[in-house]
């Protein structure tokens, strides 16, 4: 898959995700729930920290290995924090 098919999958993935998530948040009236604030808030704290040790691990291994493509590397890491959020969301959501 090139780069630019990689960026409009990307790109697409992110919109349906946006949509799916406001209209979720919406209807679920969750913009002014309390709750759903502080799962958003805990599930974002979770989500960070994944990706931060993802960018390390990422970081190491581009320079480690030189066949890896930087680019891919970056766009896995950012389907990883899209939808480790919603799954992060949606575990504390059934949680709390």
């Amino acid at each position: 898959m090139g780069s630019e098919a990689l960026f409009v999958f990307i790109a697409a993935v992110t919109v349906i995700y946006w949509f799916a998530f406001y209209r979720f948040m919406k209807e679920t009236d969750q913009m002014n729930d309390e709750r759903g604030r502080r799962i958003n808030q805990i599930a974002s704290e979770k989500t960070l920290i994944i990706v931060q040790v993802l960018l390390l691990v990422g970081v190491l291994a581009v320079d480690a290995f030189q066949w890896l493509d930087p680019t891919k590397v970056l766009a896995l890491i950012y389907v990883v924090a899209i939808f480790g959020h919603a799954l992060i969301r949606y575990y504390y959501s059934r949680r709390m």
